[in-house]
């Protein structure tokens, strides 16, 4: 098997897109009077918009000129076309492959054309291609379809090591379920669709019940648990961060007080935050606002921070952080991805709680040396004066050994699952018998 021979198209040299869609129908109308299989590569050049942004639309547009005469020179055809689809996205057809390793083949080579250096004066500057490959007639015989196919392969290419994809029906309708709940998402927010469950947290030195974390859920998520860094994303992009955060503390704090008053359990209540929300220094306000309304004290509420990489990137967000801080609500550290070289930045902020998951802990094999670092990761905690709550704990024996340790607290399925509210008081509250 050999590559294709690079040609320069002598039928179209980059045509816009309705061109494009033109040139290709013919394409299809002609395979189907016993023409050989074709294909349509999606490349996203991942460079225009980057310069254009640095240098300008004219420096801009002489690149995409230049990707456009590489493709037409070291890569198609004669008979094969290229077109520009927008100012990074480049589509081509390949007519008359011989069987489908010849348009990955392609896909191949132009990754290594575009993978050269673009001088912009006296700079070198290297585009981050991906390429996505749909085929006629394996993946669609129509032109819509195969464009809308090569472009979902070019989606999956974003994130493979080789940058290139061949179309996965399978891969696609996991993106058209994920896109339609993200859509449904975005309406749930706005409408203030979404709930809270609760799930206790108890003290480990003391032995009893001191807390509760708010988890949110989503009707069509069923009875599982809703991410807040999905919610907060779909918040960011209807612009009511501080409408759904508001939502989400009145709530919290609502059903913690009448936890207190229809079921005698004074509690603190855990909410988590993604740590972008503190980008915007109006929560500050909602908080304030959300405490007053339900006459809560501020050390009552615990906020616990996923995404810490947000307060070491964002000025705004840390001194939000600060403020927070000042009106007297608590403040945790609760990112599973969090790297331990962030701590050396996180510490300095004003954090009292880290949240450790020991899940992994278990297992007889690995229990001497699983403990020690149980013992280093809680020491550590310590001496840097944050208290530890432990998740993912499996058992009652799991639970007394990092009491012994000297975790703090513990939240753990095995002692509750999340409940609504009502269950909550049902299975938790002091009877009056």
């Amino acid at each position: 098997m050999t590559e294709p021979e690079p040609a320069a198209s002598s039928e179209a040299f980059g045509v816009s897109p309705d061109k494009f869609v033109e040139l290709l129908k013919g394409k299809l109308a002609a395979r189907q009077q016993g023409g050989k299989p074709l294909a349509v590569l999606i490349i996203e050049c991942g460079l225009v918009g980057r310069i254009d942004s640095v240098w300008g639309y004219h420096v801009g547009n002489a690149v995409r000129q230049r990707v456009t005469s590489l493709l037409c020179a070291e890569v198609l055809r004669p008979g094969d076309f290229v077109g520009e689809f927008g100012r990074d996205e480049f589509a081509c057809v390949l007519e008359s492959i011989d069987n489908p390793a010849v348009a990955l083949l392609a896909a191949g080579k132009t990754l290594r054309t575009l993978n050269a250096p673009f001088w912009v004066g006296d700079e070198e500057i290297y585009a981050a291609p991906a390429i996505g490959v749909a085929l006629c007639p394996t993946h669609a015989d129509h032109a819509d379809a195969l464009l809308q196919r090569a472009r979902s392969a070019c989606t999956l290419a974003r994130n493979v090591p080789g940058r290139i994809a061949e179309y996965d029906a399978d891969l696609d309708l996991i993106a058209e379920s994920k896109l339609l709940l993200d859509s449904r998402l975005r309406t749930a927010v706005a409408d203030n669709k979404l709930e809270l469950a609760f799930q206790p947290q108890y003290d480990l030195r003391l032995g009893q019940m001191m807390g509760a974390e708010g988890i949110l859920r989503w009707a069509d998520l069923g009875q599982g648990a809703l991410d807040v860094e999905s919610a907060f994303a779909a918040a960011e992009t209807l612009d009511q961060v501080p409408d759904l955060l508001s939502s989400i503390l009145n709530r919290a704090l609502r059903n913690i007080s009448e936890f207190r008053y229809s079921a005698g359990l004074d509690l603190r209540v855990g909410v988590r935050l993604p740590g972008s929300v503190l980008r915007h220094p109006e929560i500050v306000d909602v908080i304030q606002r959300s405490l007053g309304t339900w006459s809560r004290r501020p050390g009552t509420l615990i906020l616990g921070i996923s995404q810490t990489s947000a307060l070491l990137a964002d000025d705004t967000a840390r001194e939000t952080l600060v403020r927070v801080k000042e009106i007297g609500v608590k403040l945790a550290i609760d990112d599973p991805v969090m790297r331990i070289a962030s701590l050396f930045k996180l510490v300095a902020l004003p954090f009292q709680e880290i949240r450790l998951d020991f899940s992994l802990a278990g297992g007889e094999s690995v229990a001497p040396k699983a403990e020690k670092i149980q013992r280093s990761l809680i020491d550590l905690a310590h001496q840097v004066r944050l208290g530890v709550l432990a998740t993912g704990v499996s058992d009652e024996a799991a639970a007394m050994q990092l009491k012994t340790l000297g975790c703090d607290y513990m939240q753990a399925d095995f002692k509750g699952p999340a409940v609504a509210p009502k269950e909550f008081v049902e299975r938790y509250g002091f009877s009056e018998d």
